[in-house]
């Protein structure tokens, strides 16, 4: 049977259009949409029940996404909809912050599962492969990545999830660009071939998944005049979200701020997207309506879809089940979306009696489940049930008089192991449809005691009345650190993540501890709520925030640099850590830090005695390490802090901006310590516009030269000449706008003798208007992605190759991640090129590094990566450094 698109809108529905408003500022946590609630939320949970249909998106990175295609799937269609990222993007660049790597990795997840609530996502998913920096091929995804190991990801999540269709963002191939691309789009269409067949990764079967085999796979990325199948209109306008699923797809995009700097860009009218089928197991026509043609997608149809005979009365259980949605959709109401709660309790029960009859059809029984969350999640919305749940200290008085209502949540540090406090829980149901409260609940994870001390249980609860109940919890001393990921890696050039709990693959966050259970009956019928437990945080004067309950630990130690290089030739070998010490601990805690150094070393003082009152509050410690001697080698030195009978050898970076969650990059209070043969000139003073934010200054600082980061007032007014070189940072064109206002002054710095370092820019650097001759730097600039690419050195005999340091081809090796990106493609005579390096099929790129004589000084432009290599010790990247910053020295 065919598929086919016909929801009939009530009369009411059409008025929404006049009551949405675009909401262009979201809650900071889960909480859904405003488009997701009330009427409109109502209706679209009820064009979910109309259809079994589902579809699982797959792409490489944060941000590749259809989004208003997808949208429109979910929203319009009613598809059960899921995403398949391979990675998080982590070696992507950062438009909000300094964070790097697995940060950035973090900071994009959570963007986008922001962007997910607009496109209506049901399942987000992740495999264990990690970003490794841009890629022109293939093969060198999957050499890095191991093609079995992608494979195997994708296949158990096909296998987890069981979509009827897969659309893949891309085709597998050239068309593609990105190396990553191009292997989320081959391994999309030969997973579609693998997931059903038990001979393929049998552990998985073995493990307890069944086989899946989709129904058709589609890729993306085909042009109109080219062989497509299905065309969709992502622009089509929706009166229950008030704008084109294209147009709030994008909204949702543009939280992905670390890609896309909060850009959004409406667009006006269709916006087609063209998809051609490469895999099918149902016929369906050469040209199809939609994804599902050929599929029949009706709840009735649900066994002759899977090809099984139905159990006996499992055929009239799902006609009851179409039947009461039917009825769901013809009593909606946009001033009373509760009406429709008789026909969805009706029609939950007769799900349930299906799920226990058809118990010997596990595929069926698999999305019959589906279809049970479902109805509760329908039920709920049409209701209008709040539900919360709140953390805070224990024995807090209830606020009283007449402000109580008014009185902001208490606030609550992240609890630590053998903590106690409370969780207030709060349900209240705003439908015409009295509810039978059975009870409010915890569900936790182990270590975790909940002793509910007050209310939660059975009640009847009219309109807006509301029930509450309240816990005491202790957390016991060995309590898992749930705000640690549940996936790491040892070193950065590890290209796959490992998992400590596997039980958690495919998720994009570890799972929340905590959680509060609703129970309750309508029409009879029992319904479930569930809320994660949260916690307030004041963030004044912009109110408070509310963030996930996780358990960090008493004591937090983050040591910076994270990694450092000291010079084999340097006249006193020393090392200041900094130490930021935090106490997570109510009580407060007493203890000693110290060091763990390699044999000969020694630390100024030996050890630091600190005390905390209260949770959160921070210390910052310093040490001085004495090195007599080092060798052109790694060591380790490791901050150890003794508080309470325990040692606490790691600490976690915060990671939170707006609109996102709140997660903790956990690392080993250690430093890396490298000794490099690198020779310095004497005495530099260095200045540093800071762009995106960046490691470089800190690595100047290392070669024991000194550093001052350049303000506004600086660049306006200050006196640049006492600077030997100063260093405009990364990105810093396209995030200070100080910088182009007063660039004029800078180019004057340099005509008076000045030595001026533009690291890598986008394409906010228009070189014929920031730099000293003509240039350019177009907006898709060449970069190469491979650390081991081939390099020669154009000018051999120029200082910047010869003094303080002789740099050879040696100084090229062991880099990370990329050699460099957005280089110039065309320049003056002037400038002299110095490098060319090229990626395997791409011609020799000497637009990289460009130096040019200007008046009396120097003008650089250096795009390759310093701010990827130098936070990771990578002894060539200090030389090369080294070198461009005295370029105005002369050699001795």
């Amino acid at each position: 049977m065919q598929h086919r698109i016909n929801h009939r809108l009530p009369g009411t529905v059409a008025a929404l259009v006049a009551g949405l408003a675009l909401v262009l500022i979201v809650p900071l946590r889960s909480q859904t949409l405003p488009q997701d609630q009330g009427a409109h939320g109502t209706w679209q949970k009820l064009l979910k029940l109309t259809t079994t249909a589902s579809v699982m998106h797959t792409k490489a990175h944060p941000d590749d996404e259809h989004g208003g295609v997808i949208t429109k799937l979910s929203r319009r269609h009613g598809a059960r909809l899921s995403m398949i990222t391979l990675n998080r993007g982590e070696s992507g660049d950062n438009a909000i912050g300094s964070q790097l790597f697995d940060g950035l990795g973090l900071i994009r997840t959570e963007e986008l599962m922001v962007s997910n609530r607009y496109y209506g996502m049901d399942n987000q998913y992740f495999t264990t492969v990690l970003d490794y920096g841009f890629s022109k091929r293939i093969d060198e995804a999957l050499e890095k990545w191991g093609k079995d190991n992608v494979m195997r990801d994708v296949v158990r999540l096909i296998r987890m999830d069981r979509p009827f269709v897969l659309l893949s963002r891309f085709q597998g191939n050239q068309r593609d660009g990105h190396g990553n691309h191009q292997t989320a789009g081959l391994i999309t269409t030969e997973a579609f071939k693998m997931a059903g067949d038990p001979k393929v990764f049998p552990e998985q079967i073995a493990e307890g998944l069944r086989p899946w085999q989709p129904f058709k796979v589609y890729i993306g990325g085909v042009r109109e005049d080219e062989a497509w199948t299905v065309r969709i209109d992502s622009g089509e306008y929706s009166p229950w979200i008030g704008d084109s699923y294209n147009n709030f797809a994008r909204l949702g995009l543009s939280f992905q701020r670390s890609q896309v700097s909060g850009r959004y860009r409406p667009q006006p009218g269709p916006v087609y997207g063209y998809y051609t089928r490469v895999g099918s197991t149902v016929k369906a026509p050469e040209k199809e309506q939609t994804i599902f043609d050929g599929i029949d997608t009706t709840v009735p149809g649900l066994f002759k879809t899977l090809g099984r005979p139905a159990p006996a009365g499992v055929d009239g259980l799902l006609q009851q089940i179409e039947a009461a949605v039917k009825e769901a959709m013809a009593a909606f109401s946009l001033t009373d979306p509760s009406a429709v709660v008789p026909a969805l309790a009706r029609g939950l029960a007769a799900t349930r009696q299906a799920i226990e009859r058809s118990a010997p059809e596990p595929d069926a029984v698999f999305l019959l489940q589906v279809k049970e969350r479902q109805f509760m999640d329908a039920i709920n919305t049409a209701l209008g049930v709040s539900f919360t749940a709140m953390a805070q200290p224990a024995g807090l008085p209830e606020p009283t008089g007449m402000f109580a209502a008014f009185a902001p949540a208490p606030t609550m540090e992240a609890p630590v192991p053998g903590q106690r406090f409370e969780v207030r829980a709060t349900f209240s149901n705003r439908g015409r449809h009295d509810v039978a409260l059975s009870e409010i609940a915890l569900d936790t994870h182990a270590g975790w005691n909940a002793q509910r001390t007050q209310g939660g249980g059975a009640a009847v609860l009219k309109f807006n009345d509301v029930a509450q109940a309240r816990f005491d919890v202790t957390l016991a001393a060995d309590v898992a650190l749930s705000s640690k990921p549940y996936f790491s890696r040892a070193s950065i050039r590890e290209d796959l993540y490992t998992l400590h709990d596997k039980s958690q693959f495919g998720r994009p966050a570890s799972a929340a501890p905590a959680v509060a259970v609703a129970r309750y009956t309508v029409g009879g019928v029992p319904v479930e709520a569930r809320e994660t437990v949260r916690r307030s945080e004041a963030r004044l004067p912009y109110g408070h925030e509310l963030r996930e309950l996780r358990v960090v630990p008493a004591v937090g130690l983050r040591v910076s640099p994270g990694a450092a290089i000291i010079p084999l030739k340097a006249a006193e070998k020393r090392l200041t850590l900094h130490v930021d010490l935090l106490n997570n601990k109510p009580d407060g805690v007493q203890g000693e830090l110290s060091l763990r150094l390699p044999t000969g070393w020694s630390a100024s003082p030996a050890s630091q005695a600190f005390t905390f009152a209260r949770a959160g509050e921070r210390a910052a410690h310093q040490f001085t390490v004495s090195v007599p001697a080092l060798e052109d080698r790694s060591y380790e030195v490791t901050v150890v802090a003794r508080a309470d009978g325990k040692e606490y050898t790691e600490g976690y970076d915060i990671i939170e901006h707006r609109d996102l969650e709140t997660r903790y990059l956990y690392r080993p209070s250690t430093t890396s310590v490298r000794g490099v043969d690198v020779d310095v000139a004497p005495d530099l003073h260095v200045g540093y516009v800071m762009g995106v934010g960046d490691q470089v200054p800190a690595g100047i600082a290392q070669l024991g030269y000194r550093v001052t980061l350049l303000d506004e007032q600086a660049l306006a007014t200050g006196d640049l000449s006492q600077f030997d070189a100063v260093v405009t940072g990364t990105r810093a064109y396209a995030v200070r706008e100080d910088l182009k206002t007063y660039n004029r002054r800078l180019l004057d710095y340099v005509r008076n003798g000045g030595n001026l370092v533009v690291l890598y820019n986008t394409q906010e650097l228009v070189p014929n208007q920031f730099s000293p001759y003509p240039a350019v730097l177009p907006q898709r600039s060449e970069e190469v992605s491979e650390e081991d690419s081939p390099i020669e050195i154009l000018a051999p005999d120029h200082q910047a190759f010869t003094w303080p340091n002789r740099i050879t081809q040696a100084d090229f090796e062991g880099w990370v991640e990329q050699r460099g990106s957005k280089f110039w493609s065309e320049w003056d005579a002037n400038y002299t090129p110095m490098l060319s390096t090229f990626d395997r099929g791409q011609a020799p790129q000497r637009g990289g590094w460009l130096t040019a004589r200007y008046g009396q000084g120097h003008y650089t432009y250096f795009a390759y990566a310093f701010h990827r290599q130098l936070p990771y010790g990578v002894p060539g990247a200090y030389r090369l450094l080294a070198n461009v910053l005295a370029l105005n020295k002369t050699p001795r």
